[in-house]
Formats: C-alpha cells, sequence, structure tokens
C-alpha cells in the first residue's frame, strides 16, 4: 500500500548517509557513474571501497563534487555487494573478541569500523587491537 517497488532501498543516516545512499542508488540502476559530494570525511570510505573493489575509480570533477564508478561483473549485479549498518540510535559496537570472531565465522566479508584510528577493515582492526561502531559490510 505505501511501499514503492522500484525503491526498496533503505535511507541511511549520519555521517557517510550522503555518500552510501548516493553508492546504493547508482549501484541498483546498474549507473555506470555517478556524482556525489564527497569531503574529507567520507574520502577514507571511499579509498576504503575502492580497495575492496566495490567500487572502480573515482576522480574529482570540481570542488567537492566526484564522479563515482561503481565496481560490476559480468554475472553478479555487483562485484562486491554490501550492507550498511550507520544508525544514529542504537549502533553496533563491536569488540576485539567479537571481531575475532567474525574473522573465523565469515573470513571473505570484510566488516568496516569507525575506530578510534579511522576508518579500518576488521582484519586491520584485529592488528591494531581496537574495536569500533560497525558502518557497513562488504560481502
Amino acid at each position: 500500500m505505501g511501499s514503492n517497488p522500484v525503491f526498496p532501498i533503505l535511507m541511511i543516516t549520519n555521517s557517510y548517509s550522503y555518500f552510501l545512499n548516493q553508492l546504493k542508488l547508482g549501484s541498483s540502476r546498474r549507473s555506470l557513474y555517478f556524482d556525489a559530494r564527497i569531503t574529507t570525511k567520507t574520502k577514507p570510505l571511499a579509498s576504503l571501497l575502492l580497495s575492496l573493489n566495490v567500487l572502480r575509480r573515482f576522480h574529482k570533477v570540481n570542488d567537492e563534487t566526484y564522479r563515482v564508478f561503481p565496481s560490476y561483473t559480468r554475472y553478479r549485479r555487483h562485484a562486491r555487494p554490501f550492507k550498511a549498518y550507520p544508525r544514529v540510535n542504537g549502533r553496533i559496537v563491536l569488540h576485539k573478541r567479537a571481531i575475532r570472531s567474525l574473522n573465523i565465522l565469515s573470513p571473505h566479508t570484510y566488516y568496516i569500523l569507525e575506530t578510534s584510528k579511522g576508518l579500518v577493515t576488521h582484519k586491520d582492526a584485529l592488528k591494531l587491537g581496537v574495536g569500533g561502531l560497525l558502518l557497513l559490510i562488504v560481502y
């Protein structure tokens, strides 16, 4: 009754929300590229997604606008699908012990955490010995 079958995507609300929503919408439409505002806070996230093959590349168009190219493969919808978990209330905190367990249970999945050392994958968080807030899961 109130649902829209074209865009059944939940909107994310935090400091990374604009970029992640644009990435979800651009990927769901299978756009070759989209323009998004990338700030100094979201640029490390874009670089991390580039290293995880979620993004093919991104480059600056003007002051804060970047042209972002999502990654696709021939047989799958996205090269690396992801699910975002940024919440304003009730954020998910992962401690070192939980990260160690997740690393054993799902070795090919990357959990992107917002830590005191910046944005890192769960494997880097284990090396650094820190925990953090769950931001994104890349399958």
